[in-house]
């Protein structure tokens, strides 16, 4: 496919109205793990890349990515590189003019007609918020695009600098964590999760003393809603992989006996750290869905537990009563 410059009019209406969704399809393992070609040498700060998923039933060849320099709405620099495509999965390396925050976006003219229209396959690194260049981006899933309100795809988030990626990389080999780990186990857990309570309310006369559950203006009680760690009974099954370089793509499938989700899907993306005699899972990109619905975003906070090793096993622990045993998965 013939290298053309992205108009800046594209770039603009292909970023514009978008709201945060995704379905948040699990990375192709083998394929990221593919061993990437000797490239020329490039200022690590220069380059962005990352792995882009498309939709059931789409092929992603002829789908370029593209990086313009902030703000988006001038577009100040641009850079644009083809997206590989291997066992259905594309990669995308960009090299940038200059080392800055970029827009980030992968983008499959479907009737070449240069315009963003129904039918064009797309994805949005980082909700279209700009990301540092020098990062490598976690999964996305491009999506096609429909007549009406655009969205985004989940995923795109920065997970290192090279300097970052390297040292992660140093740790999993210090610590043997490269590979693909499972776990599963049944039992009280503490979930983090709502809860309406009922409180005294506070007015002119004082604090409400009758907590029978009047509620509204005048009222001596109000409800809240207050979020706590609650024990519950939980099924949950895991899958860890630990890449070489440093990355890691965690999914956890739980089953729960109360509230109102109770087949929970959670995925994690990001890097090792070691945390003095712990180690920290340096979450980038975190998403949940519920019964199998369509994924949304979570917060994403690192981790850090105790390792320790006991023959092919790993056992991690922490707070809230966290003690996983994790096997050579299959």
């Amino acid at each position: 496919m013939a290298t053309r410059a992205l108009p800046l009019a594209a770039f603009m209406i292909l970023g514009a109205g978008l709201t945060a969704c995704g379905d948040g399809d699990a990375v192709d393992e083998q394929a990221d793990n593919a061993v990437i070609e000797a490239r020329p040498s490039v200022d690590p700060a220069r380059v962005i890349e990352g792995v882009v998923h498309a939709p059931d039933g789409v092929d992603l060849a002829g789908a370029r990515a593209f990086a313009c320099l902030t703000p988006q709405e001038t577009c100040l620099q641009d850079a644009q590189a083809d997206v590989t495509v291997k066992d259905g999965v594309g990669r995308y390396r960009i090299i940038v003019p200059v080392a800055g925050d970029y827009h980030v976006m992968i983008w499959k003219d479907a009737d070449g007609d240069e315009a963003a229209e129904p039918g064009d396959v797309q994805a949005f690194a980082n909700n279209m918020e700009p990301v540092a260049s020098g990062q490598m981006l976690s999964p996305m899933t491009a999506f096609l695009r429909q007549d009406g309100e655009m969205t985004t795809n989940l995923g795109g988030a920065p997970m290192g600098a090279a300097a970052e990626l390297a040292e992660s990389a140093r740790t999993v080999r210090t610590l043997n964590l490269a590979g693909r780990w499972s776990q599963s186990s049944s039992g009280s857990e503490l979930v983090w999760g709502p809860e309406i309570k009922i409180q005294p309310a506070i007015s002119t006369s004082g604090f409400g003393t009758d907590l029978g559950g009047t509620f509204g203006p005048g009222s001596q009680t109000n409800t809240t809603i207050v979020y706590s760690y609650k024990p519950m009974q939980v099924s949950r099954r895991m899958t860890l992989t630990v890449q070489s370089d440093g990355r890691f793509h965690w999914v956890a499938e739980q089953e729960r006996r109360q509230g109102n989700c109770r087949s929970v899907r959670q995925e994690k993306f990001g890097r090792i750290a070691e945390d003095g005699d712990r180690v920290t899972f340096v979450v980038a990109d975190a998403r949940q869905s519920c019964g199998g619905g369509r994924a949304e975003a979570m917060d994403a906070k690192p981790e850090t537990f105790s390792l320790s090793r006991s023959g092919g096993a790993l056992r991690l622990s922490g707070d809230k009563g966290v003690d996983w045993t994790f096997r050579p998965a299959a």
